[in-house]
Parts: structure tokens; C-alpha cells; sequence
């Protein structure tokens, strides 16, 4: 199991050196709402997501969040999940999602979006998503992404 560990922290390290080295363009955006989202859901049940809203060729809503197979909330909303982790790393859904979206829209490229503590595997899963959208937002096919994923073991 630590072998298993090690072996996906250096593989998501890796991802964000490849993704700093080919920085995905966000201009000459087409009109309309996108989506994209992982094809499973995760060992605790959720499966993250990104919503991205054009208008006028530029990103003026982008929402992060995972929704549950349990019945269908968002981990944003689940109070009871905050509760469980705000003592324990200092951070939550709603916030970090908050702070990974005010990254990014401040600098509209996904290597400025730095790390949050706390939240290093949402970080990398938002920096995933919008690199799998970014093609759609260009040719403005709305069509749902679907991107592979790991399922990690509980």
C-alpha cells in the first residue's frame, strides 16, 4: 500500500511538471456552457466536476465542485464533510474550491494555480479538468468531457 502511495504522488507530481511545460490556452473562447467530469466516482463516493460559462469570448462563471452517488449533493454543501475536515487541514470544499477558481480567473493559465494546503489532491484534479475543457472551450462544443480517472482505495 505505501509502494502503491509513493508511486501516485510521483505520478501527480509528474502531471504538474507536464502541465506547467505545455500551458493550455484560454483565449478565442467560444460562447456557451461546459462541462467536464470524471468518469467514476471515487472511493468515498463523490466524483468531481467543472462547470465553465463564455460569454463575450471569456470565462464569466467557473464553478467547482463534486457531486455524491449517495443522493446527488455537492460536496460544497455538506456540512458535515466540512466539519470533519476544517480542524484536520485547515480547509474545506467550499473554500478551496473558492480559492482554486480566484487563482486561476486572476491569471486565466492553470500553472499559476498554485497548490492549496490541504487540498493538494482537489488541486490537481481542478488543474485536470480544466486542461481536458480547454479544447472545448475553443471549438465550442458543449458537449460533456469525460476524463479517466484513478479510483483510489479507501
Amino acid at each position: 500500500m505505501k509502494k502503491l502511495i509513493k508511486i501516485l504522488c510521483i505520478a501527480v507530481l509528474c502531471m504538474f511538471a507536464f502541465t506547467a511545460c505545455s500551458e493550455v490556452s484560454f483565449s478565442n473562447l467560444k460562447d456557451g456552457t461546459y462541462r467536464a467530469e470524471y468518469k467514476n466516482y471515487d472511493a468515498y463516493g463523490w466524483k468531481d466536476f467543472i462547470e465553465v460559462t463564455v460569454a463575450d469570448g471569456e470565462i464569466s462563471e467557473l464553478v467547482y465542485d463534486a457531486v455524491s452517488l449517495e443522493d446527488g449533493s455537492l460536496k460544497s454543501e455538506d456540512e458535515a464533510y466540512k466539519n470533519q475536515m476544517e480542524p484536520i487541514v485547515g480547509t474545506y470544499p467550499a473554500k478551496y474550491s473558492k480559492d482554486l477558481i480566484n487563482q486561476f480567473m486572476e491569471s486565466n493559465t492553470i500553472s499559476a494555480v498554485d497548490v492549496v494546503a490541504g487540498a493538494t489532491q482537489a488541486t490537481g484534479s481542478f488543474k485536470t479538468l480544466l486542461t481536458n475543457i480547454a479544447p472545448n472551450l475553443a471549438d465550442g462544443n458543449t458537449e460533456t468531457v469525460l476524463v479517466d480517472d484513478f479510483v483510489a482505495e479507501k
